[in-house]
């Protein structure tokens, strides 16, 4: 339908930019789907599909490995087209491109601008500042956000051997850790899709001591929970210390 369509438009009408903006978006082939974006990329640089057809080929690049070719097209992207819908989008995939190539500060940028011009799109909101992360600084840049010593819990005491107990006597049984008790509480830190943040935020989670619960969430999403806690109130007084540690806006839940 697609090759009929373009066979019977005039290249001069204004639909033709988006009959070849959907041949790439409905390719066999990667190769084929890079050659369309590139024509609607080139031949037509003012239409409204140029800006998309940017973005797709910077994806494609990045699944391919080819970071210089990322940071290329979004800085493309932001110079020729300042106020695209896409420019949230745009500004992820670019910030992951710079980070990988350690240029820290062109990611950091393209990520405030990108937390600027998202919106209303909660997911692409919490994927960007999770990403900002990586641009706190201290006396140097940090390449990746690191846990405050302060506020990691470390590992479970153990009770002093009893040195007055009888030989051959069994040992006193220990109090279970608050940790272990059942309990519907959790804190939901994310509710996201994208694979990668949902392997940081458990690695995060882990280092806090904390297990981490995923859970199916609505269209697509997966929420991502810690705990348990043994009480609301408890949940509630970790919120600080969890924050800290993964950012966003993590709040009090219970288990499905």
């Amino acid at each position: 339908m697609i090759t009929r369509i373009l066979s019977k438009t005039e290249s001069t009408d204004p639909s033709f930019a988006e009959a070849l903006y959907t041949a790439g978006a409905v390719a066999n082939t990667g190769q084929d789907t890079r050659t369309w974006f590139k024509r609607v990329v080139v031949e037509y640089p003012s239409s409204p599909w140029a800006d998309k057809a940017q973005l797709r080929l910077a994806e494609l690049s990045y699944g391919e490995g080819q970071m210089d070719d990322v940071v290329t097209r979004v800085t493309r992207l932001f110079t020729d087209h300042p106020s695209s819908p896409v420019i949230a989008t745009a500004a992820l995939w670019g910030a992951r491109a710079a980070f990988e190539q350690r240029k820290l500060q062109l990611a950091c940028d393209w990520l405030t601008r990108g937390i600027a011009a998202v919106g209303g799109d909660l997911e692409l909101r919490n994927q960007l500042q999770f990403a900002r992360q990586r641009c706190n600084v201290g006396n140097g840049v940090q390449l990746a956000p690191v846990v405050p010593e302060s506020l990691r819990a470390g590992p479970p005491s153990r009770p002093a051997p009893d040195t007055t107990a009888r030989p051959g006597a069994p040992p006193a049984p220990t109090k279970p850790m608050a940790g272990n008790v059942a309990s519907p509480w959790r804190i939901q830190v994310a509710a996201i899709s994208d694979k990668a943040v949902i392997r940081r935020l458990t690695q995060q989670i882990q280092a806090a001591r904390l297990k981490t619960y995923i859970v199916p969430g609505p269209k697509g999403l997966t929420k991502v929970q810690a705990g348990p806690f043994a009480s609301r109130a408890a949940a509630v007084a970790q919120l600080p210390r969890l924050k800290a540690i993964v950012g966003g806006s993590p709040f009090v839940t219970r288990a499905p």
